[in-house]
């Protein structure tokens, strides 16, 4: 099982629509993937819906504190795809993670039961620092880093890469970390040039696959689908496809 958090400490980069995208198409190479819903706002929740948001039965909320299982957690979102969701409560659990021992570690362990299950694991962050991402870190085999091809691309970058080395704990390696350039327009030379920049800063730790700006996207998570699902022609399931495809070929 490769687990693989998915992070920025800003929103609007792109950090949820991959978790979503990323993983529909992991499932659709065949690969057995679960979604983990770490951001108390319950975004990728949502955008796994296909309408039907149901946020009021067990969720990672309950995982984390009630033991530490998944059992009667996981949903089934299609084949090969499933899904931790969250909703607002998460929030309360952060705070009981702070009183417990080694609480940084209570998602990794929850994991561990699972294993047998899944080929990945891509869990969905929140858009800051905290416990909540501690753990997904410290759970996490690599984290990628969503950075959108805007203006401030790479404002805070070096603060969340401080962050991750210092949640990744005492194990006597640097943390794999991978970046991924979101919301692309080639049309502009200014998308252009930041991208170019963004290859400077990550070096070959940036993929080589890039998620172009596509409307599309946005029009399929307010239905609450993966962009296979819902418009399998589109751009921006190519882009997806293709990071699956990049992702997969690394095991």
């Amino acid at each position: 099982m490769r687990v693989i958090a998915i992070a920025n400490q800003k929103g609007g980069c792109g950090k949820t629509t991959t978790a979503i995208n990323l993983g529909a198409c992991l499932a659709r190479l065949g690969r057995r993937t679960l979604i983990v819903d770490l951001d108390p706002q319950a975004h990728a929740s949502l955008g796994l819906s296909r309408g039907r948001p149901e946020l009021d039965g067990a969720t990672i909320c309950d995982a984390l504190t009630e033991g530490g299982t998944f059992d009667g957690v996981v949903r089934r979102v299609s084949d090969n795809l499933d899904l931790a969701p969250s909703n607002p409560r998460l929030t309360l659990a952060e705070q009981r993670l702070n009183l417990l021992p080694h609480g940084e570690e209570t998602l990794k362990r929850a994991l561990g039961a699972v294993a047998s299950r899944y080929d990945f694991v891509l869990i969905d962050c929140p858009p800051t620092g905290g416990l909540l991402t501690a753990n997904a870190v410290r759970a996490a085999d690599e984290t990628i880093i969503t950075v959108e091809t805007g203006f401030f691309a790479l404002y805070g970058v070096s603060q969340l890469l401080e962050f991750i080395e210092g949640a990744a704990g005492p194990k006597g390696e640097t943390p794999r970390v991978r970046a991924l350039a979101t919301l692309y327009d080639q049309r502009t030379s200014f998308g252009r040039e930041i991208l170019k920049d963004l290859s400077g800063y990550f070096g070959e730790a940036l993929f080589g696959t890039v998620i172009h700006a596509n409307v599309k996207l946005k029009e399929a998570s307010s239905f609450g689908l993966p962009i296979v699902d819902y418009d399998p022609s589109a751009r921006g399931c190519r882009d997806y496809m293709a990071l699956a495809e990049e992702v997969v070929a690394e095991c």
